[in-house]
């Protein structure tokens, strides 16, 4: 794996949002506890994918991040469970540490997708139903490595900006989490 200096200044700077959140997420054990994780997540990913789509691109970045929001759907309908809707984030992602800061958020989140595959298939879920999401963002680890290639190289870094964009993202993912909107059909 790649190593990135401004990675681990962020991993750092963030750690306690990522626990946080791992915490609140659990461990999804029981279908039950698996429809959640999907329609939770799904609300908070339709969130930021909208808002990663809507950022002013920097010029040069040809890299771009692995939207989910629409496999995150497709399962939540194999599972019976309403679309969720975005929320309202307001993360301001106009400047390119700010979005590097919530792309780091997000792109890592593939890391542990892996794991969250394995367990979702011990549920039943697989690949074209219920875990569409987790095959996409566990599918290609070039990915990452790519995005930490343009994390390292980007100028005009601000880690400062870079670090509280990311706990905003993480902010959010953990008041999505920890809210009552999943809805069953």
């Amino acid at each position: 794996m790649t190593y990135s200096k401004r990675r681990f200044e962020l991993r750092d700077r963030t750690r306690d949002g990522h626990e946080q959140l791992d915490a609140a997420v659990g461990v999804f054990d029981t279908l039950a506890s698996y429809r959640r994780y999907v329609g939770l997540l799904g609300a908070f990913r339709s969130t930021m994918d909208g808002q990663v789509s809507g950022a002013a691109w920097p010029a040069g970045w040809d890299w771009r991040p692995t939207v989910v929001s629409a496999a995150l759907a497709q399962d939540a309908d194999d599972l019976g469970l309403a679309a969720t809707r975005p929320m309202k984030a307001g993360i301001d992602l106009g400047e390119p540490s700010a979005l590097l800061g919530a792309l780091y958020v997000l792109e890592g989140s593939t890391l542990g997708a892996r794991v969250l595959r394995q367990r979702a298939a011990a549920l039943g879920m697989r690949d074209d139903f219920g875990a569409r999401h987790l095959a996409l963002m566990s599918n290609d680890i070039a990915q990452w490595q790519s995005f930490l290639l343009l994390l390292d190289e980007a100028r005009d870094f601000d880690i400062e900006r870079a670090a509280a964009s990311a706990n905003e993202v993480f902010d959010l993912a953990l008041r999505c989490f920890e809210s009552d909107r999943v809805v069953c059909q």
